[in-house]
This record gives C-alpha cells, sequence and structure tokens, in this order.
C-alpha cells in the first residue's frame, strides 16, 4: 500500500467504526426505551442473545479502532520528541488492547455463564 492511501484509509476506518457506534447506541437506547428497566437477569439474557452478543463485539473493537486513530492522530500531531511520541504511542496502544480484550473476554464470560 503506497503513502498517499495510508490517510485515506485510517479516514475511513474512522468513519466507518463511529458510524457503527452510533447505530449499535441507537439500537441500545430505542431498546432500552421500548422495554423500561431490566433486572440483571433480564439484561444478561439479552446481552446474550448470539447476535446482541456478536454485535457487543463489533461495538467494543469498533471503540478501540476508532479510539486509536483518533488518539494516534493527536499524539503524532502533538508530540514532537521522536521518543516521547513512541512511549507514548506504545502505552496508548497497551491500553487500548487491554482494554478491549478485557471487555471480549467479560462478553465471552457473560455468554459462556448463561449458557
Amino acid at each position: 500500500m503506497s503513502r498517499h492511501t495510508h490517510g485515506l484509509r485510517t479516514w475511513l476506518l474512522q468513519r466507518i467504526s463511529a458510524v457503527y457506534l452510533a447505530m449499535f447506541l441507537l439500537y441500545v437506547l430505542i431498546h432500552c426505551l421500548r422495554h423500561g428497566a431490566h433486572s440483571y437477569t433480564q439484561w444478561q439474557a439479552w446481552l446474550t442473545l448470539p447476535l446482541m452478543n456478536i454485535a457487543s463485539a463489533g461495538f467494543i473493537i469498533a471503540l478501540m479502532a476508532h479510539a486509536w486513530v483518533g488518539m494516534r492522530d493527536v499524539i503524532l500531531d502533538y508530540l514532537k520528541p521522536v521518543g516521547l511520541r513512541l512511549a507514548v504511542l506504545s502505552l496508548t496502544g497497551l491500553l487500548l488492547a487491554g482494554s478491549g480484550l478485557w471487555a471480549l473476554r467479560s462478553l465471552l464470560l457473560a455468554a459462556v455463564s448463561a449458557a
């Protein structure tokens, strides 16, 4: 891939992930408004439905990708010393990867415990 299309790829990733995040949150909001307050078991049963679980995993992945592109751009724009930039990028990547894996693990454990 040429350097000229790298910016387009990250721009598209940012926009596509934003659309998915907005659609997912709108769906969850509408669901909550239509069905009222849930007990813990109702909430868990809804979240562990196969399609909802996959959609939630997609939300987590889209959120991590969206956050990475945004944070990476801010770090590259505002941190000029190369060593500091590399350190902050590395810590940001580790934090996002760890958070995403933890959230995906939580989804998996909820699905397994409900089955």
